[in-house]
């Protein structure tokens, strides 16, 4: 009985094991991170994006028309999206403005050199966020492979933890910002709402994201978020998302130990695709221009 007392004293009172609380600031940086390695193109059931950490999602959209609107308009989709998307768009403004006030460097070699400093600085905070999700560390390999289905599938499955909520203080007040509502999605968090912890993973979509609702002419369209990952998942993997929500809910029952890329059945998808985000050349072997990362990628 000693034992066992001993035991669980240095079970519960260890706090370097206990899982990371995930933040707002990491809803919002794993968001991005999924917009610019996945683009599903429904149509040709495929994927438009490169599977490569890059930023094109910004830089490259619509053939760069759109850096400063943030590029994809997935990446205003949501509060916590849109603030890391307008964040590193001001980064690279900054970059780019001191280049060319050195007058030493023209338009073209100063937007080369700060795109390449702001995915420096993202996947800096790709890192941070991706090891608060998981509880484990960023992969220390490269894989240069494409992304797959399964792992998108995984992404999806993710949808678990976002808010359906935010706190939000604005003019001395507390109000609730719903992620959801369309009217509200361009709006940028300040560090201190950034920095607020999500519910953790349970098993359940947030109510909010059953019925979000898009604008459209000449009448707006409802649809529910579990649903349309339950297809995806159904139709294009061997994985089936209720089980991987119970998974889920389970994992997030244990406060100490295990990692989610270890504990479940599909976790170590997400190790995969984030060592392939990482890999400084694409799949069909060409060098990713914008990428500063010396990591071998096989």
């Amino acid at each position: 009985m000693k034992i066992i007392s001993i035991l669980l004293v240095l079970l519960f009172s260890v706090p370097a094991l206990a899982k990371k609380p995930i933040r707002v600031v990491d809803i919002g940086v794993i968001g991005l991170a999924s917009h610019d390695l996945f683009q599903w193109n429904a149509e040709t059931r495929e994927n438009d994006e490169n599977g490569r950490f890059d930023l094109s999602t910004i830089f490259d959209y619509a053939n760069g028309t759109r850096i400063y609107q943030g590029g994809n308009p997935k990446n205003s989709s949501n509060a916590a999206v849109y603030s890391i998307t307008q964040n590193l768009v001001s980064f690279y403004v900054g970059k780019k403005t001191t280049l060319l006030m050195s007058r030493e460097v023209s338009e073209a070699q100063a937007h080369t050199i700060a795109r390449q400093q702001t995915l420096e600085f993202f996947i800096g905070m790709v890192k941070e966020s991706y090891e608060r999700f998981t509880n484990k560390r960023f992969p220390n390999y490269a894989l240069a492979l494409p992304v797959n289905d399964n792992e998108q599938a995984v992404m999806r499955a993710l949808h678990d933890i976002l808010p359906g909520e935010i706190n939000v203080n604005r003019n001395l007040t507390q109000s609730k910002l719903q992620v959801t509502d369309f009217k509200l999605a361009m709006n940028q968090l300040s560090p201190t709402e950034m920095l607020q912890n999500v519910r953790f993973f349970d098993g359940a979509y947030d109510e909010e994201y059953l019925h979000v609702v898009i604008p459209g002419f000449p009448d707006p369209q409802i649809i529910n978020l579990k649903e349309i990952d339950q297809t995806f998942i159904a139709e294009q993997t061997n994985y089936n998302l209720d089980n991987m929500l119970r998974e889920l809910h389970v994992y997030g029952k244990f406060p100490f130990f295990g990692n989610l890329v270890e504990f479940t059945s599909f976790g170590y998808h997400l190790e995969n695709l984030f060592a392939k985000g990482i890999c400084n050349k694409y799949a069909d072997g060409s060098a990713n221009p914008w990428s500063t990362l010396s990591i071998a990628c096989y």
